[in-house]
Parts: structure tokens; C-alpha cells; sequence
């Protein structure tokens, strides 16, 4: 087999459109048919045909450029997301009235974030391919670190949330997005791993914002005008540095990320054209989708019917119930086992550092054997089985030992169910249809947290904590299914019964 350096010579299939593929390019006996533009060929032969030093080269290049802004990114999105509850750890509740008997201010707080987040995402996705991802993610994280600072200068509920609406307009363009744009850029088993490394640096940051919160509320702001901040008068209240100083590191890392964030693989200017040419050509031989086709209304009402769309979307819905009701409720949960304000914030952290290396190693494995199902399956099972321990178990150890497996469960859940929908399908438009509808099932989820996690139910949240448990149990019953109906689709196209996802040689990863 000729090891070939790939320049690039054009080819063209009558069933997709114009690529550049490698010159040179000779399949081995296993192929799907050869190697063809618009034929799929299987994973252990899909880089048959290149230098491996320039493969190599190539993806640590994508790697470098695209998976540390984007995890950097979307770390200060979750951090700027769910501060409030730090905030309100660190007094904002006492401040602007939130913890009086009976008030529902802080739980109307954590909502209003997540209607506009909802209704952005695929706007978002739409405006991303036509503007770039430089242009559209770096502004977008400019101008919610600007709407951050504004929560700082908060005078009572009424604008807290108005400020947490208009935070959900931009950071709605961030998940969705980098998912979409990290799946444009790789293999089918290739994205996972990457998924997971970009989720779980912000899953660390989360945590160590615990830390960074407490330490940042003991910085005393200047005094200003009374008028500005209402009757205290004073923006010396810890919880406002929070806002400010956090909100002021957000902008900054827009402008990077201005300046740094790559688009897609037909737009990369950093790439050489032989390089360029290796993505593209890889991607068609993987799932015959480099060519980008646009979203269209008829394409949108038709993907919104697909079933295999909307279980994945019940799975996300599942795995951010969880993770957003431990984000914006586990102190007051840890403040309920007996810990002190201070103590609470700080023992935030040391579940999201144990949850690290599980979301990794997930993430790392599930593309090494190529299975989706099992490791989703285990995640939401921690979940369950964590919550169970910290909300009906009696001793404090072990009750925060569930803590760090219910952490670790949902947050290791929301990568996998990130890349195991856009892995299960092909065409740009339905990939970016995908994410959005995803991670909007995951703002319905926030939602859902805030809803079912009440102020009058503090600190055991029984309504929240059941809700929880029912859709961990359920989510675990549709990767039952998933793999069923996944393994029948593909026997049946095996025997030419069923095309899936309008391609003869596509098959279902279980």
C-alpha cells in the first residue's frame, strides 16, 4: 500500500456534489465498494492512503486551534450561567429580598435565563454559518460578559431578572453552536472524545468558580452615587464583585476568542489547501457531508418529526435537569447536610473535580470502541444512584459521596448525549437542526429545575429530587431502545431493506 503525501486532484460522484480528494488514493479489500465520492468507507480504512506524519500534523493543528477557545468559551458561559447561586450564597438573597418566607424571586431569577436560551439556539446556529464562528461566538461572549456586569448594579429582583433574560439571548449561540462546529471538523469516532474534553474543562471551572466566587466576594467594591445601587447605596457588597469582576473577564475573553476561534473546514485559513482538502475528503468518506447544505423550513418541519431527534432530546433534557439543579441549588443542599455559607461554597468543588476524569474517560472510550448506549446507560445510572445516597441516607459522608456521583453522572451525560446526536446523523443542515433542538431540550430542563426545586422545598426538594430520579430511570429505558432499534435499522440496511439518513452505505453506531 503507497503511503501518499495528498495532493489533491478534483473527483465527482453523480450522487453528491464536487470535493477535492487525494491523489492517488487506493482503497484496501474491505472498502465499501472502493472509495468513491459519495461512498462511505468503514473507520479502519478511512485514512488509507495518506502520510500518517501529515494526518498527524494535521489534526493536533485542528486540535490546538479549535477545542481550547471553544472549552474556554463555554467555561465562562456555565460559570456566568449559574453564579447567581454563589451570588446568592454570598448575600445577594439578603440584598435584593430573595430569601424572604414564601418568596419565589430567586427561582423566577433562575428561569428567566431560560425561555430566551430556548428560543435563540437554532436562530443562533443559522446566524453562526453565515457570519462565522469568529464573528458570531466571540460577540456573542463579548456582549453577555457586558449584560454580567449589569447584574452587578442590580437593585432589587424585578432586574436581576431582566439582566438573566438577556443573558440567554447570547449565551444561547454557544453550546449549540461549538457542538455543531466540533462535529463539522471530525470523524464519527473522533468528535466524542472531543465533546467531552471541551464539556469538561468547563465542568472543572464550574467547580473551582465556587472557590474564585467566595474569594471575590471579599473584595469591597468603591463606593458610588446611592441612586446607582439603591438604598444600601454602596457597591462595597462581596456578592457584586461576583458580577463584575467575572462579568469584566468574560468580555475580555471575547475579544480572544475574536481573534483566535476558527470557523468551518471549507473557511479555515490556517490550514494549507492539501490540508484543507484531507478534512473534506475524510468527512465524505465518513458520512458524505463536507458539502454544507442549507436549512430550510420543509427540512425543519421534516427532521422535527424524526423520533431518533427527540429521544435524544428527552436524554438532554434528563441529564441538564440534573445538572443545572446541582449548579444553581447545591449549596443550599450542602448548607441543608449542616455545613456552614462559607463551608457550603467551598465543598462545591471537590465533586466537580471528581466528575473530571469520569467525563474523560467516557468520552475517550466511547469512541475507542465505538459504542454510545452502555456509557450513557452508566451515566444516568450514577445519577441515580448518587441522588438516591444525598437526599435518603442519613450520614453526612456519605450523603456528599452521592453528591459527587449524582455531579458526576449528569454532567458525564450531557457530552455523551452532545455527541452521540450529531454522530447518529448526517447532512450539515440536520446536524445543525440537531443541536439546537438538543440543547433546547436542556434549557427546558433548566427550566424544569427551577420549577421543581422551590424555595418552600428547601433543602430536601422532594419534588425536584423524584423529578430527577423518574426522567435518570426513563433515559436509561431509551438507550434500551436506542440500541435496539439502532442495531434493527442497521441489519436491515445491511440487507438493502432501508436507507438511513438518505445514504445506502450509512450505518447507526449502537
Amino acid at each position: 500500500m503507497q503511503a501518499v503525501h495528498p495532493q489533491t486532484t478534483r473527483a465527482s460522484d453523480e450522487k453528491t456534489s464536487d470535493i477535492d480528494v487525494p491523489a492517488g488514493y487506493q482503497p484496501r479489500d474491505g472498502d465499501v465498494e472502493g472509495h468513491k465520492v459519495g461512498h462511505l468507507v468503514t473507520r479502519d480504512h478511512i485514512n488509507d492512503g495518506y502520510d500518517p506524519a501529515f494526518l498527524k500534523k494535521t489534526m493536533r493543528r485542528i486540535d490546538f486551534r479549535l477545542v481550547p477557545i471553544l472549552a474556554a468559551l463555554y467555561a465562562v458561559s456555565l460559570i456566568d450561567r449559574t453564579n447567581i447561586s454563589l451570588a446568592r450564597a454570598a448575600g445577594m438573597g439578603a440584598s435584593l429580598g430573595l430569601n424572604r418566607p414564601g418568596s419565589q424571586e430567586y427561582s423566577y431569577a433562575v428561569l428567566a435565563f431560560f425561555p430566551t436560551y430556548i428560543v435563540f439556539e437554532l436562530p443562533s446556529n443559522i446566524g453562526m454559518r453565515k457570519f462565522g464562528a469568529p464573528i458570531w461566538l466571540g460577540g456573542a461572549t463579548f456582549l453577555w460578559g457586558i449584560v454580567m456586569t449589569m447584574m452587578g448594579l442590580s437593585r432589587n429582583a424585578d432586574h436581576l431578572i431582566a439582566m438573566r433574560a438577556i443573558l440567554g439571548i447570547f449565551e444561547a449561540a454557544l453550546f449549540p453552536g461549538a457542538v455543531y462546529l466540533l462535529s463539522s471538523w471530525y470523524l464519527r469516532h473522533e468528535v466524542q472524545k472531543r465533546v467531552s474534553i471541551f464539556y469538561s474543562f468547563s465542568v472543572f471551572a464550574s467547580g473551582l468558580s465556587a472557590i474564585i466566587a467566595y474569594g471575590l466576594a471579599q473584595i469591597k467594591m468603591y463606593p458610588v452615587e446611592r441612586r446607582l445601587v439603591g438604598t444600601r447605596g454602596y457597591l462595597g457588597e462581596g456578592w457584586r464583585s461576583i458580577f463584575f469582576l467575572e462579568g469584566i473577564a468574560t468580555v475580555i475573553l471575547g475579544v480572544v476568542g475574536f481573534f483566535t476561534l476558527v470557523s468551518f473546514p471549507e473557511q479555515a485559513k490556517f490550514l494549507t489547501p492539501e490540508q484543507k482538502a484531507m478534512v473534506a475528503a475524510r468527512i465524505d468518506m465518513d458520512r458524505a457531508d463536507a458539502t454544507p447544505d442549507k436549512l430550510t423550513l420543509k427540512k425543519t418541519g421534516k427532521y422535527a418529526m424524526d423520533p431518533v431527534l427527540a429521544s435524544f432530546a428527552v436524554q438532554f433534557f434528563s441529564a441538564t435537569l440534573g445538572s443545572y439543579s446541582l449548579s444553581y441549588f447545591l449549596p443550599q443542599i450542602l448548607a441543608g447536610m449542616g455545613f456552614s455559607g462559607a463551608l457550603s461554597q467551598i465543598l462545591v468543588f471537590p465533586p466537580y473535580a471528581f466528575a473530571l476524569p469520569i467525563i474523560i474517560a467516557c468520552g475517550y472510550f466511547s469512541d475507542r470502541t465505538r459504542t454510545r448506549t452502555p456509557f450513557i446507560a452508566f451515566a444516568f445510572l450514577l445519577l441515580i444512584i448518587g441522588t438516591v445516597l444525598y437526599t435518603y441516607v442519613r450520614s453526612v459522608g456519605a450523603r456528599y459521596f452521592g453528591v459527587m456521583l449524582a455531579v458526576a453522572g449528569c454532567n458525564t451525560a450531557v457530552p455523551l448525549v452532545a455527541g452521540f446526536s450529531q454522530i447518529s446523523i448526517r447532512k450539515a443542515s440536520k446536524r445543525s437542526f440537531t443541536s439546537a433542538l438538543v440543547v433546547a431540550a436542556g434549557g427546558l430542563g433548566g427550566i424544569a429545575s427551577g420549577l421543581a426545586f422551590t424555595q418552600k422545598q428547601a433543602p430536601h426538594y422532594s419534588t425536584g429530587v423524584h423529578l430527577t430520579l423518574a426522567m435518570a430511570s426513563i433515559s436509561i429505558a431509551i438507550t434500551l431502545i436506542q440500541t435496539l432499534y439502532f442495531r434493527f435499522q442497521n441489519r436491515k440496511a445491511d440487507r438493502g431493506e432501508l436507507v438511513i439518513e438518505d445514504h445506502a452505505d450509512f450505518r447507526r453506531q449502537l
